[in-house]
């Protein structure tokens, strides 16, 4: 039986934490040892991990200088003083230690490269993931000293495995090793949208709403959303707008809501099960300022949603330059003009519903499962 090690700062919700999950359950099931490593107790998909996956959460080193100093953290993810002046031989032996794998994967970028970068396993098959678009996405170099290490970091590894071509254009600018890069697009698990997307909702369906599911962050764009809303309200539409998730800018988003009279706008939190919610929207918009993949436009689709979201790294890739969604200006008034024509136009919205029955044999999950074994 192959063992794999995948390694990620944490099981918290997210696109590609689903996508961890996802991948980890597709290959237990197909006889793999499976073995998750984690940094941090943010583990709110954990429940979702099938059974036989070893989940392994293994804390940041504590730092003694007389007294102990609490890690020290960026903003952007990890930046400890340990692990970024640590080689990563003393990063792997710490964090993975003697125990050996057939497969490595480092499934984000940062300190999870850097730790199986360092690893001292020669007979092992080490992978690396790309999830974003490396000329826009901040935190790349985090936990090393320089880019040049972080590209040497890379360079370690046997294959590294971006989530769409965009990506991996992107990463090749940046880093390079373009003999080493590949593109495989992230893995649906259909089973359990479709089961997961029956369950009933705990609001009040009124009129015609707007979904959108994603941590509450600046690159995703949810400010440029309130705008367009606002504006869209101020021309007398009726409709709702649903955000699903959490995140930094939170308060900052709630406080231009309540100050601007966007009684329209629900804040949902956090949900394990963000489906149901997709299943009763009647539109999915992704507003993002960049992506790598944005796997919420991929299940949207595949609960046969109409899309609209901004040009950006993946979505685009994912609708195939707006065939099978609207792509609209990456800004406040693309977003305006385009959420505008499916409130005007319900031919619009009857075409877009169309056109994502079209895409949703794309994402099949045995074609994507079938490659990443042929990876490792």
């Amino acid at each position: 039986m192959k063992k794999v090690l995948f390694v990620l700062p944490w099981l918290a919700l997210g696109g590609l934490e689903r996508m961890q999950v996802t991948i980890a359950n597709a290959l237990v099931m197909r006889g793999y040892d499976v073995t998750v490593l984690v940094l941090e107790d943010r583990l709110d998909l954990k429940d979702e991990l099938d059974e036989r996956v070893h989940l392994i959460y293994k804390p940041y080193k504590p730092h003694r200088i007389m007294n102990h100093i609490p890690y020290i953290r960026h903003k952007f993810y990890d930046d400890g003083m340990w692990e970024t002046r640590a080689s990563a031989e003393k990063l792997y032996n710490y964090y993975i230690g003697k125990e050996k794998y057939d497969v490595e994967v480092g499934f984000f970028r940062g300190l999870s490269v850097k730790i199986v970068s360092g690893s001292t396993n020669k007979s092992s098959r080490k992978i690396a993931w790309v999830h974003s678009d490396f000329k826009h996405c901040k935190g790349i170099t985090n936990n090393f000293k320089s880019l040049e290490d972080t590209q040497n970091a890379y360079s370690r590894y046997d294959k590294i495995v971006c989530v769409s071509k965009q990506a991996e254009e992107s990463f090749n600018q940046i880093i390079g090793l373009c003999n080493k890069t590949t593109v495989i697009y992230n893995m649906l698990p259909t089973d359990r949208i479709l089961k997961a997307a029956n369950e009933s909702i705990d609001i009040k369906k009124q009129k015609f709403t707007i979904l959108s599911v994603g941590h509450l962050i600046d690159v995703k764009g949810y400010d440029r959303l309130l705008e367009a809303v606002k504006r869209l309200i101020d021309d007398g539409f009726d409709f709702d707008l649903w955000l699903v998730g959490y995140g930094d800018d939170e308060h900052k988003l709630k406080k231009y809501a309540k100050e601007n009279a966007l009684n329209n706008v629900n804040f949902l939190g956090f949900q394990k099960n963000p489906y149901k919610y997709m299943k009763n929207a009647d539109l999915y918009v992704c507003s993002s300022r960049y992506e790598g993949f944005n796997l919420t436009v991929a299940e949207a689709l595949f609960l046969e949603k109409p899309v609209i979201s901004t040009n950006c790294t993946g979505p685009r890739e994912i609708l195939e330059d707006g065939k099978y969604g609207m792509l609209v200006d990456n800004s406040t008034e693309g977003l305006y003009n385009g959420i505008r024509q499916f409130l005007s136009n319900d031919t619009v919205i009857k075409d877009y519903r169309q056109k994502a029955k079209e895409r949703k044999n794309f994402f099949n999950k045995d074609i994507i499962i079938t490659k990443i074994k042929e990876l490792f």
